[in-house]
């Protein structure tokens, strides 16, 4: 006798459908580490920004330029070609950012995109890599948000500490939204080492090769 078919979702241990699991498809992309992005206590755009910067879809001129945009392509800070990779680990002001955590922490710097997502921010435990993922999100956010100001508002480049003690100030801000015990408190004494010490060290070491103030 001919047994009727039988649909089975797939996503689902049991078989049946749920929209949780549909969603949950959706929003990873089968990737454990979009997970991760969404699980952090941090801003919903930051989160938004962070799962972008993952696809590899933020709107830096490279992608602009695959959409027939026809302006200038070189990055605001450096003048070199701007792309993902350039903008957030190749120039120097990502790497001035890198290498304070990296003196500071001891922690190598991430290389790329893939680096970050799949190994950089899983050095540890769950707390430690919600607080690594947390600190790099400050990073990236501040130096988007500083070449966004000199592309849409022509301000001047800020300093590399400018833009240091920019993401400090929302690493302060974001640790107010921490639930895990103790978590708030280490976001909090990252923000003031980083601040104190790079201050100190990267001044004594001639550093600090631009002064403009910039838009506030």
């Amino acid at each position: 006798m001919q047994e009727r078919d039988v649909f089975v979702w797939n996503l689902k241990a049991s078989g049946i459908f749920t929209v949780k699991s549909m969603y949950a498809v959706l929003i990873n992309n089968g990737e454990r580490v979009s997970q991760d992005i969404w699980q952090t206590k941090l801003p919903m755009k930051i989160k938004i920004f962070m799962w972008y910067l993952k696809r590899g879809v933020i709107l830096t001129k490279d992608n602009l330029a695959m959409r027939n945009w026809q302006g200038d392509n070189l990055c605001c800070l450096c003048h070199l070609p701007e792309t993902i990779q350039h903008l957030f680990f190749d120039c120097y002001y990502a790497k001035f950012l890198w290498r304070a955590i990296h003196i500071l922490y001891g922690i190598v710097p991430p290389t790329s995109i893939d680096v970050l997502f799949d190994s950089w921010s899983k050095q540890g435990n769950k707390n430690l890599n919600m607080l690594l993922l947390t600190a790099a999100s400050v990073l990236l956010w501040a130096l988007w948000i500083s070449r966004n100001e000199i592309v849409f508002d022509k301000c001047k480049p800020k300093s590399l500490l400018q833009v240091l003690f920019r993401g400090t100030h929302w690493l302060r801000q974001w640790a107010s939204l921490q639930r895990v015990e103790g978590l708030k408190e280490q976001l909090v004494s990252v923000a003031v080492h980083l601040e104190t010490s790079s201050l100190a060290f990267f001044s004594s070491n001639g550093w600090l090769a631009h002064t403009h103030v910039g838009c506030i």
